[in-house]
């Protein structure tokens, strides 16, 4: 009689034990699917998010925008550049005349990548390029953040 009561009593202790973990393992992984980034967050892990991929440069201006999160300071803005003209490329924070935060050019047929020397403001950034005459661009345009410049 001892024994099948002990059994029971273990039984039970270790269903609530398997319980319990099961359920706080559903409460780690939720994902939000509202989230349309790459990145994921987790006890202190940030990995880098891809805001802007492979978007095609083309005509003899061009614009696009990307917004800084929380914890996503550090930047580095990819081109490459398929065109015949050299193309500048200049990243303002808030507006496309706004603070400068970085500037490079990139010759034709190089591809380049340029980071940010430091974490940036959270908030809208605009990346514009150019070329010296107006000429005709084509190319690729692509931007990452992460937490750390290590992770770019």
């Amino acid at each position: 009689m001892k024994k099948s009561t002990l059994f029971v009593g273990l039984s039970a202790l270790s269903l609530v034990a398997a319980v319990t973990v099961a359920s706080a393992a559903l409460t780690n992984n939720v994902v939000d699917s509202s989230a349309t980034n790459t990145s994921t967050q987790g006890e202190g892990i940030i990995t880098p998010m891809a805001v802007i991929v492979n978007s095609p440069i083309s005509g003899s201006s061009f614009t696009k925008n990307f917004n800084i999160q929380a914890n996503y300071g550090w930047v580095k803005v990819w081109v490459q550049n398929t065109s015949k003209e050299t193309l500048t490329v200049r990243v303002t924070q808030s507006t496309l005349s706004g603070t400068q935060k970085m500037s490079f050019s990139v010759a034709p047929g190089a591809t380049w990548p340029e980071y940010g020397t430091k974490p940036w403001a959270t908030g809208t950034h605009w990346v514009s390029i150019s070329t010296k005459n107006g000429g005709n661009m084509s190319g690729l345009l692509s931007v990452k953040l992460a937490n750390s410049k290590e992770e770019l």
